[in-house]
């Protein structure tokens, strides 16, 4: 039979190991699971053609909380990158997304493609636009890229963003 003071040593290290074990076992977790933000985040409607995510990185240490706000950086194919707004909707990792006002850059050739679409649209057939390596996104701001046409001719083509994700505002495209 064990001494009083052992029984109470024995009992209470049994008590800590429990503790320990539900401590480390995320029993009562207070951070926003950043993988289930991340992965949202990558299958969400933000990915357009030319805004296509293709990963996602989050802080592991946000807490939860409904309404709070944090950042996550992302990837984009052809080598672009943003920032993601994510709202929490609830305490359950539950959110929703949105790029960061004016942290979206685009490659240049992602930019050539959809311009030259655009002109091609307007007539302006097998146009070659080459705009800057990288190309900040700003809405409602004129961006100006050289152009060839397919005769040589050397000119400037116009355009505008019409939204934070990069889609260029096909009306506002001119030579």
């Amino acid at each position: 039979m064990l001494k009083p003071s052992t029984r109470r040593a024995a009992v209470v290290g049994v008590l800590f190991v429990v503790f320990v074990a539900l401590a480390t076992s995320g029993c009562g977790d207070d951070t926003v699971d950043a993988s289930k933000a991340e992965q949202g985040i990558e299958s969400s409607q933000l990915s357009t053609s030319t805004t296509q995510i293709t990963s996602a990185t989050c802080p592991d240490d946000v807490k939860k909380e409904k309404g709070k706000t944090f950042t996550c950086d992302v990837k984009l194919s052809a080598g672009g990158k943003a920032q993601v707004t994510v709202t929490q909707q609830s305490d359950h990792n539950t959110f929703s997304y949105a790029f960061k006002s004016g942290s979206v850059v685009l490659p240049g050739t992602t930019v050539d493609k959809e311009v030259e679409q655009d002109l091609a649209n307007a007539g302006v057939k097998d146009a070659t636009v080459n705009c800057p390596d990288t190309v900040p996104v700003k809405p409602g701001t004129t961006v100006t890229c050289p152009i060839t046409s397919s005769s040589g001719r050397e000119a400037t083509v116009t355009f505008t963003f019409s939204s934070s994700s990069g889609t260029v505002e096909s009306s506002s495209v001119e030579e």
